[in-house]
C-alpha cells in the first residue's frame, strides 16, 4: 500500500471516529420530559410571561401561595398525561396551588386550535372545567373530531344551539391565537410548558422525582412545589 493510501485511509478513520464521539454526546445528554415542539424558531424576543388574573380560567383562588399557569393543547399527547399530574397537584395541595390553563394549539394538531375554541365556548356558559375534562378525555381515548366536541357539550349540560352557533362562527378564534403567541412571546415553543411561580418547566413533568436520561435524579413537580411553600 502506497504512503498516500495509508494517509488517506488515516483522515478516513478519524473523521469517523470525529462523528462517531459527536453522536454519541449527544445522544447521552439529559433530555426534559416528554414535550411536543409547536415552533423551532427560538429567535423571537422573549418577555416576561403574562402575570395570572381573573381573566385566566383559573383552578383554585389567586390567592394561593404557589400559581402555575400551564399553555397546553387539547390534542397533545404529553398534554394529556400532564392532565393527570395537574389533578394529582390539585389533589395533594388543594388551595396551596392555583392553575390557569392557557392556549397553546400546535398547528401539527388539525383540531387543537377547534378544540380550544370548543372549550371558550362552554367557558361562555361557565363550563369551561367541564369541557376541559371531556376535551382530555377525548384525548386519552383517541376520540377527537368536531362531532365528539358538540357530544362533550351536550354531556357537560351545555345549551347545544348556543355552543354549536359559537363553534361554526369562530367566535373565540382571535383569543386563542392571541393567547398563543403571549405565549410565544414568553418563550414557549411546545406543549406542555409551565410557568410555576415564574420558574419554567419544558414538559410532562410527572408528579414524583425521576430520572433524567443522563441517571441523575429530578424532581417532580410534587417536590418543586414543596420546595416554593417552604
Amino acid at each position: 500500500m502506497s504512503k498516500q493510501n495509508k494517509i488517506l485511509i488515516t483522515v478516513v478513520i478519524i473523521i469517523i471516529l470525529v462523528v462517531g464521539i459527536g453522536l454519541l454526546l449527544k445522544n447521552n445528554k439529559l433530555e426534559p420530559p416528554n414535550q411536543e415542539n409547536g415552533n423551532n424558531n427560538n429567535n423571537y424576543q422573549v418577555k416576561p410571561v403574562t402575570p395570572m388574573s381573573a381573566v385566566d380560567h383559573l383552578w383554585g383562588s389567586l390567592e394561593a401561595p404557589v400559581k402555575l399557569i400551564v399553555y397546553s393543547d387539547f390534542e397533545c399527547p404529553f398534554c394529556a398525561n400532564y392532565y393527570d399530574t395537574l389533578k394529582q397537584v390539585k389533589e395533594e395541595f388543594g388551595d396551596k396551588v392555583v392553575i390557569a390553563f392557557r392556549h397553546y394549539p400546535l398547528a401539527s394538531h388539525t383540531l387543537a386550535l377547534t378544540a380550544a375554541e370548543a372549550s371558550e365556548c362552554a367557558a361562555e356558559q361557565g363550563k369551561f372545567w367541564e369541557m376541559y375534562n371531556e376535551l382530555f378525555g377525548d384525548n386519552k381515548a383517541n376520540e377527537t373530531s368536531l362531532a365528539q366536541f358538540k357530544k362533550d357539550a351536550a354531556d357537560s349540560g351545555l345549551e347545544q344551539a348556543k355552543f354549536n352557533q359559537c363553534l361554526a362562527t369562530e367566535k373565540y378564534k382571535d383569543k386563542v391565537l392571541a393567547q398563543m403567541l403571549e405565549g410565544k412571546n414568553a418563550g414557549v415553543t411546545g406543549t406542555p410548558t409551565s410557568f410555576v411561580n415564574s420558574q419554567v418547566l419544558v414538559g410532562a413533568y410527572p408528579f414524583k422525582d425521576f430520572t433524567g436520561n443522563d441517571g441523575k435524579p429530578e424532581s417532580g413537580m410534587e417536590s418543586i412545589i414543596n420546595k416554593l411553600l417552604k
